[in-house]
């Protein structure tokens, strides 16, 4: 079957904002429906449970669309042309995932003007949007749900139920229950929301658990986005490899793009473990790609599900062996205290990822450049999760996610992003689309990417060693220096240089 993928996407740095925590416009109204506010300076989030027990996520920083707006220099400065959204439609939790009505913003987030404001001020700087849509459940205050619970058979048909009539929970949440994605007036439903995105400007729709999204409702989705604009790409949420998947949905046109979670995983633990044998695994299974959607998967290094990129690569409690779960499969580690027997204590877990929030080693730094060259350089759109750049870490969450640091930036990590995306930029004739070949091992690695245009080779010493490399290829010559001390003779300890010829 012939793939088509829009290719406006190949070759462009995305930036992935979690709207609550980004930035705020403050002349926007910010007490809504007695939300309670937190300061925007607080940056540690409530990680304790409510008087009852329950973990509600119901406090806001009020980050909203005219706070993105305001920024959008910034990301051109870092050479971002590619905003990803968290969900804005209106939700009782910051993280928006709980789904009411997606026709609908929120209100303290703004409003369709704002968004179709966004949308025309990015496409003015050649940036393009992509919105997060949730599809598998809604929240269980939405008034759909409320209907269905009230015997309204209309939308009592957008729900699943068990054999007692209860309603079906996504993995057991109570505010999450699951939607029935094979209901006729569900899909067109969720038709109406994706049309709706993409004629107010969406260039890309990123769908939540799309791994477990039914192949005639992608097929549905897709159908109606491309009739819109056949230009939008369709990303997928899938946390394991398409190859390992029953529906790996990226062979017959189900979705274009994948979140490319595989990815994360096996560049962190390379720069922190060296573990080589897990990459050249991730590059064996992700070579069976269809060509076209490996120049386009969402190659991101932390999200606002996993820890952040520091935590990662030099945070206490990840996991180094890969036969034990991913390097961020924190809860599942043997021994740990918040493990009893099949139960898991939520309460505990959170105290120690509060105490162990921000206690990492003196290589962070040293190891978070290493690993965004290797995601800059590997085919795919490199995604900066928000205030990775300048330096904020966590664990899961909420502590991943804090607030941006305005004003208390880490100024040397931004502008070496900076200055990645400037490589980026300026080579990308050969980073949009040229092929891709790795030699690595436990302490090196050499990334290889060609196309007609020319050949650029990077090369990442991840060892306290001096190793010496030969690299005076005919006509290259150096474009990016981690330290600014390598050379084409040898790499420095935490090194790493970028060549083209």
């Amino acid at each position: 079957m012939k793939i088509y993928i829009p290719k406006r996407f190949k070759g462009r740095v995305g930036y992935h904002i979690f709207v609550d925590r980004f930035n705020r416009d403050e002349t926007v109204l910010q007490e809504i429906e007695g939300r309670r506010k937190k300061e925007w300076s607080d940056a540690i989030p409530d990680w304790w449970p409510d008087s009852d027990g329950e973990y509600r996520n119901e406090y806001f920083y009020c980050g909203n669309i005219k706070g993105i707006i305001e920024k959008l220099d910034y990301f051109l400065r870092l050479s971002v042309n590619l905003l990803y959204l968290s969900p804005i439609s209106k939700t009782y939790t910051n993280h928006h995932y709980d789904v009411c009505n997606q026709l609908e913003i929120d209100s303290y987030i703004g409003s369709w003007d704002d968004y179709r404001t966004l949308c025309e001020e990015a496409h003015k700087r050649d940036i393009l949007i992509a919105v997060d849509l949730v599809f598998n459940h809604m929240g269980s205050r939405s008034e759909f749900f409320k209907l269905a619970m009230q015997g309204d058979e209309y939308y009592r048909q957008w729900f699943e139920w068990d054999e007692k009539g209860n309603p079906i929970y996504w993995y057991g949440f109570k505010d999450m229950p699951q939607c029935d994605k094979s209901n006729k007036s569900y899909i067109e439903y969720a038709r109406n929301v994706v049309r709706k995105y993409i004629q107010n400007g969406a260039d890309c729709i990123r769908l939540d658990l799309g791994e477990i999204l039914p192949r005639e409702f992608l097929l549905s989705l897709k159908e109606e986005a491309k009739t819109i604009n056949p230009e939008v790409l369709i990303v997928s949420e899938m946390w394991d490899f398409a190859v390992r998947r029953i529906n790996p949905q990226i062979y017959d046109g189900q979705v274009d793009s994948l979140m490319n979670y595989p990815l994360s995983d096996c560049i962190c633990r390379w720069v922190r473990y060296g573990n080589y044998l897990h990459f050249s695994d991730y590059l064996h299974k992700t070579s069976k790609y269809p060509v076209e959607v490996q120049d386009v998967l969402f190659n991101h290094l932390d999200t606002h599900d996993t820890p952040r990129l520091m935590n990662l690569l030099s945070g206490e409690g990840m996991i180094q062996d890969p036969y034990c779960g991913r390097i961020w499969d924190m809860e599942n580690r043997v021994g740990a205290p918040w493990r009893l027997g099949t139960n898991f204590d939520t309460y505990v877990f959170r105290k120690w990822e509060f105490e162990n929030d921000s206690r990492l080693d003196d290589n962070v730094i040293k190891r978070q450049k290493q690993a965004a060259l290797m995601q800059y350089c590997i085919k795919g759109i490199p995604i900066i999760f928000y205030g990775t750049e300048a330096g904020v870490c966590g664990n899961k969450d909420p502590f991943n996610r804090k607030p941006y640091p305005w004003g208390v930036e880490n100024t040397e990590l931004i502008e070496y992003y900076v200055k990645l995306g400037e490589m980026r930029k300026t080579n990308y004739d050969v980073f949009s689309d040229g092929s891709m070949y790795v030699n690595v091992n436990d302490r090196c690695m050499e990334i290889i990417r060609n196309s007609v245009y020319g050949i650029i080779i990077a090369y990442i010493n991840r060892s306290e060693d001096k190793i010496e490399i030969d690299a005076n290829l005919p006509n290259s010559k150096i474009i990016f220096n981690i330290e600014g001390s390598s050379t084409q003779n040898y790499l420095l300890p935490y090194g790493g240089i970028v060549i083209r010829f």
